[in-house]
């Protein structure tokens, strides 16, 4: 009778906890609501309309806004369309890269034994520490005596193979058991035919999922394009020059939409995938 009661006060105080946190985060989330839904509505309004009441409903829906904005914003010499193709290949093909070289890094550091292999994981944990801007000199500096700025090249720059996905994919290849090897082998495979014919797939999920974690994160980043990429501003990078410029400045319906389109793909996806990305990142890296 008092272990029953015991644990019926342990399984009460967690259902407290767990409302208490389920009421933070659900607060939390009506401030991104309600950020989200107020530069939607001012984006449909009149720029004088929006001069006069900033924060109530329009009185007739200005949907030439977004017309006005493929037809307006312009960066650099490049269109709406133009920095929505750039965000696509830097993000995208910085993604890729990065997600490929990281996951036969992590297979290989996870799965084989060879000299250099803790020096490769503590390396992986250290550089963690440095944060973007304490390293950004000297990264600029480097990639300038490598002619990699202003080029769609910089994005091989991705293939360093650590930082906090190595950790997830090293984590998760340490819970494969190496059996599926061993049976690949007696049966005549080698090594190339072990990792992208048992051991991939074996991670496709959780890589998919770091991949879109990853592009939403690039897709929104500005000041990676706006140091290294000058002459291929993506939206993040756009919009951030955009709004210094003086015609936008008595127009802010005009930039709330534009902002509107940049970032309805990523909110798209990531509702899309959000199951996926939880149960494959969270789940499967404390898992492994």
């Amino acid at each position: 009778m008092k272990r029953q009661r015991s644990y019926q006060e342990r399984l009460n105080s967690k259902n407290v906890v767990f409302w208490i946190v389920g009421i933070f985060f659900f607060l939390y989330s009506l401030t991104y609501i309600y950020t989200f839904s107020w530069a939607f509505i001012s984006s449909l309004k009149d720029k004088l309309e929006f001069m006069r009441e900033p924060m109530a409903f329009p009185k007739k829906l200005h949907f030439e806004n977004y017309l006005r904005a493929f037809e307006t914003l312009e960066v650099n010499q490049t269109s709406l369309i133009g920095l929505i193709f750039n965000s696509i290949w830097f993000a995208g093909g910085y993604t890729a890269i990065n997600i490929f070289v990281t996951v036969c890094t992590a297979y290989c550091v996870a799965k084989y034994t060879f000299p250099g292999r803790d020096l490769i994981y503590s390396l992986a944990l250290i550089t963690m520490l440095f944060t973007f801007s304490g390293s950004l000199p000297a990264v600029y500096d480097l990639l300038g005596t490598l002619n990699l700025l202003d080029t769609p090249l910089y994005i091989i720059t991705a293939s360093s193979g650590l930082g906090f996905n190595f950790l997830l994919l090293y984590g998760f290849y340490k819970g494969v058991s190496w059996e599926y090897a061993e049976a690949a082998f007696v049966d005549g495979a080698n090594h190339y035919d072990v990792f992208f014919k048992i051991m991939l797939p074996h991670a496709l999920p959780m890589c998919a999922a770091l991949g879109i974690v990853g592009f939403i994160g690039l897709w929104n980043d500005y000041l990676t394009p706006l140091m290294f990429l000058q002459g291929y501003p993506t939206m993040a990078s756009g919009l951030y020059l955009f709004q210094y410029e003086p015609k936008i400045r008595a127009d802010y319906p005009l930039y709330y939409a534009c902002i509107f389109i940049a970032t309805l793909p990523v909110v798209i996806i990531y509702a899309s995938f959000q199951e996926m990305i939880m149960t494959n990142t969270v789940a499967g890296g404390l898992k492994g």
